[in-house]
């Protein structure tokens, strides 16, 4: 295969079927053996998981090729699927949908995507496919086609997270990726729309194949410009480095993903790279808010016990390497109960909401701050003394008393307990916790609405 007729098979196929009639018809004719293994050479080319289905007269499918990269990903191999028909290969109710989508594709008569649950040797997996139809002479669909990408743990995210709606995107009649293929000296060779929309590059530097000033143009665009440009430098002198999952966050709030890697022809001469941008900006949101609510307690706003008991470790290790003192306040609400059951469970909340608000308000951005369940608070103090750990819970325990609280038909005051303790040698989480809870129920014993500290 001609170096043109990689590059301008690629091209076709990126774009989904939506090259000029010259680039089809050389696609066309590259998709045109009777061999398997020709077939599957072409489709190498392309770095993502990639199948030729034959489509007979009658409407018969038969699995001709699938790529290295497919391979890798069902554990379908490529001797053993040839040739075969989609019957043979699948289980009858998995054949019928495939066959569906196939039929679906050459009735539409132009590219489709959908995604599928497909059962095969590496699992049971979720894929979104790209179908794209080919004609010929006589313009009949003669052969299809077909990428896919896995997209399980999306799927699965979806599902578990109630938040299936922010993850669907709009099945467009092109690749979901944006594309680009630069020539052995870098030159741009070709791109498609999803690219453009990605990246805010003049489209006459892109006509031009000027890939020097349409570098300058994306790295203008990007949080970390001289970290990316090294790194695209990096991989141009790394012919054969293959580039998976690299992560580019941009000045506007979007994130990238970035997957590339050298193409070299059949004699093993490198003629150039394709790079394949993905736009997770969504997914990221999603990850972000999954891991807040992770670890934050809805109620109070507060980080939970298992943020706080994170955190603990953290600075324990902290303090113990730069030799800084390290304090602990245990806190709760005296008589918490007695509130709830004269005033109920919704004036409860307004008193814990109350009382983290306090707190919060008279704490510093290196303190911590956690509910650790029901009225139950931390206070996790860096390079803070027992003593002054001691004068600051009692600055606590003093505004939180002075806070009015009112119901419907009376006003009440609260007040709280706290237990402080320092980081002991060698001491471990559980143990600098202990302590202040025990310093904690010190102080209940004693009378409450005072300050304990721990020996």
């Amino acid at each position: 295969m001609t170096e043109i007729n990689a590059m301008d098979a690629s091209r076709s196929i990126v774009k989904n079927g939506a090259a000029r009639q010259p680039e089809v018809n050389m696609l066309r004719g590259l998709l045109s053996s009777q061999d398997p293994g020709e077939l599957r050479e072409v489709i190498n080319y392309l770095g993502i998981a990639a199948f030729i289905v034959d489509v007979t007269p009658d409407r018969e499918f038969h699995l001709s090729a699938i790529n290295e990269t497919h391979e890798q990903m069902t554990g379908l191999r490529h001797e053993d699927v040839a040739g075969r028909t989609l019957d043979s290969i699948l289980d009858s109710e998995t054949a019928k949908r495939v066959k569906e989508n196939y039929s679906r594709c050459i009735r539409e008569g132009a590219a489709i995507q959908y995604e599928e649950l497909l059962d095969l040797p590496v699992g049971e997996k979720y894929w979104r496919t790209t179908l794209v139809p080919f004609y010929n002479v006589e313009g009949r669909v003669f052969r299809i086609l077909g990428t896919a990408y896995e997209i399980s743990d999306a799927v699965r995210l979806k599902l578990q997270t109630r938040y299936q709606s922010t993850l669907m995107s709009v099945y467009l009649d092109e690749s979901p990726d944006g594309i680009l293929v630069v020539d052995a000296n870098n030159e741009i060779k070709t791109w498609n729309r999803r690219f453009l929309e990605m990246w805010d590059i003049p489209e006459d530097i892109l006509q031009a194949g000027d890939g020097r000033s349409a570098l300058e143009a994306v790295r203008n665009q990007v949080e970390n410009p001289d970290e990316f440009v090294e790194r695209i430098m990096e991989l141009y002198r790394h012919l054969d480095q293959e580039e998976r999952s690299y992560r580019i966050d941009l000045k506007n709030g979007n994130v990238l993903e970035r997957y590339s890697r050298g193409l070299r022809d059949e004699t093993g001469r490198y003629w150039g790279r394709i790079w394949f941008y993905r736009d997770v900006t969504e997914h990221e949101r999603l990850t972000e808010q999954l891991n807040y609510m992770a670890r934050t307690d809805p109620l109070t706003e507060t980080a939970n016990r298992r943020a706080f008991m994170e955190e603990l470790s953290d600075e324990i290790q902290r303090s113990r390497r730069y030799r800084h003192p390290l304090t602990l306040l245990a806190l709760d609400v005296d008589h918490f109960k007695s509130v709830n059951d004269r005033f109920g469970h919704v004036m409860g909340d307004t008193v814990l909401r109350m009382l983290a608000d306090t707190v919060r308000s008279q704490l510093r951005d290196t303190d911590f701050f956690a509910r650790m369940g029901g009225e139950e608070f931390t206070v996790l103090l860096p390079e803070t003394e027992l003593k002054t750990g001691a004068r600051l819970a009692e600055r606590l325990r003093q505004s939180i008393e002075a806070v009015r609280m009112a119901s419907d038909d009376a006003e009440f005051q609260i007040s709280t307990s706290v237990g402080v303790a320092e980081l002991a040698d060698a001491e471990e989480p559980d143990g600098l916790l202990n302590r202040a809870d025990r310093a904690l129920y010190a102080a209940k014993a004693s009378g409450r609405n005072r300050v304990t500290c721990a020996d």
